[in-house]
């Protein structure tokens, strides 16, 4: 009995599943192999789905970049130490990595960072960070968050 047609059934099956994950939010290669290792394909079948859907635009993994570092860094005020680590868990090409990261403005940057400080000011109920035992908390809040000591030092006495 020959398999190939239940094979093939197969993989369309995985590559229209894979298709409308991809479809519902930006995802990277790595995210859709581990997807697809929760759905039990084989990695012959994975490799076939995943290379379906680059060659159709469905991933791209400079897109995901661009979108997760300007998603991280704009909306979740993340720095740019923690997107690169998380981003090189993904593992993405050091090229996708740094169009992601590039495609954030210095400017915007800055201002992301003077965002979550004075969030953090205001969660400590401190009008600056003149203090330094508030000094000290944002510090370390920042750092948690991806920021540099130099960028946070440059910020804080701005």
């Amino acid at each position: 009995m020959n398999t190939k047609p239940h094979k093939d059934n197969s993989i369309k099956d995985l590559i229209d599943r894979a298709r409308r994950y991809c479809a519902q939010a930006e995802q990277c290669e790595d995210s859709v192999r581990q997807k697809l290792v929760v759905w039990k394909a084989s990695p012959e079948e994975s490799n076939a789905v995943v290379s379906a859907l680059v060659a159709e635009g469905y991933i791209d993994d400079h897109r995901y970049a661009r979108a997760y570092c300007e998603s991280k860094i704009l909306k979740h005020q993340w720095g740019r130490q923690k997107v690169l680590y998380h981003l090189r868990l993904k593992h993405l090409s050091r090229a996708a990595v740094d169009s992601g990261i590039a495609s954030v403005s210095d400017e915007d940057y800055l201002e992301a960072l003077r965002i979550a400080a004075q969030k953090k000011l205001d969660e400590l109920h401190a009008p600056s960070p003149e203090d330094p035992e508030v000094r000290q908390k944002l510090t370390a809040f920042l750092v948690s968050r991806g920021f540099t000591l130099s960028e946070i030092n440059q910020s804080l006495n701005q």
